[in-house]
């Protein structure tokens, strides 16, 4: 019996050596089979990334969500942004058109502040706005200014919006907006997200992602109609 699984092994040992000769000769013929390999290995990390992800980032609790019409739609898109990111601010009226024109789509908006100190101050004010139900007339606002964008700046704009500036002011200390703020910070560094605006373009099943980075409305209408097919 031993010599018999003496046997099997050698076999199994040519077996194996013979299979990774054939795999070295085919990877010297054609080296693009590993670019293929590692771009497919990336594609799918990237997949299970947002899908671990997709339920914070639609989460109200953790963020903010607009659409024509979210409670029915079958596609998520997730933009990270900054309050003095130029190309977000060149963005806002396509994201703005998004939340308004495709019952089919709900934005996700996630804070993620890396500019400047500021930028940090905005997002608290922002997601304290949420209480107000003034999310995005001040997320817009503050789009639209140029130059850095102070707290001082931000409750003048907050009082001509109507907002109750002190309760403002003092919801936008919350300790919880430090935990939300880190998250997607620590979801942008696993999904290799280092600029603004980066948009996740995503099936709600999860099916298809794409991520998108930069300000190429064309590439993410692209991804939003292949979403759609994909469902």
């Amino acid at each position: 019996v031993s010599a018999q699984q003496s046997k099997r092994d050698v076999s199994s040992d040519m077996d194996r050596e013979t299979i990774a000769q054939i795999v070295r000769d085919t990877i010297r013929e054609d080296p693009s089979i590993i670019v293929e390999a590692l771009n497919l290995y990336s594609e799918n990390h990237v997949k299970d990334t947002v899908r671990k992800h997709l339920p914070e980032f639609l989460s109200a609790d953790s963020g903010y969500i607009a659409g024509k019409n979210p409670g029915a739609a079958k596609v998520a898109v997730v933009e990270f942004f900054d309050y003095h990111c130029g190309f977000c601010k060149r963005s806002a009226d396509f994201v703005r058109e998004l939340t308004q024109k495709d019952a089919g789509v709900k934005v996700a908006f996630r804070e993620f502040p890396i500019l400047r100190e500021e930028s940090d101050t905005a997002s608290r004010y922002a997601l304290a706005a949420r209480a107000q139900g003034k999310y995005q007339d001040l997320h817009f606002a503050m789009l639209a200014e140029n130059g850095i964008v102070t707290e001082k700046r931000i409750q003048e704009i907050a009082g001509k919006l109507g907002l109750d500036v002190k309760k403002l002011e003092a919801d936008a200390k919350n300790p919880a907006f430090s935990s939300i703020i880190a998250g997607d910070r620590q979801a942008a560094q696993e999904l290799g997200i280092d600029g603004t605006p980066t948009f996740i373009i995503a099936s709600l099943d999860g099916d298809f992602v794409e991520i998108v980075q930069g300000f190429r409305p064309d590439d993410v209408k692209a991804a939003i109609a292949t979403a759609k097919k994909s469902r």
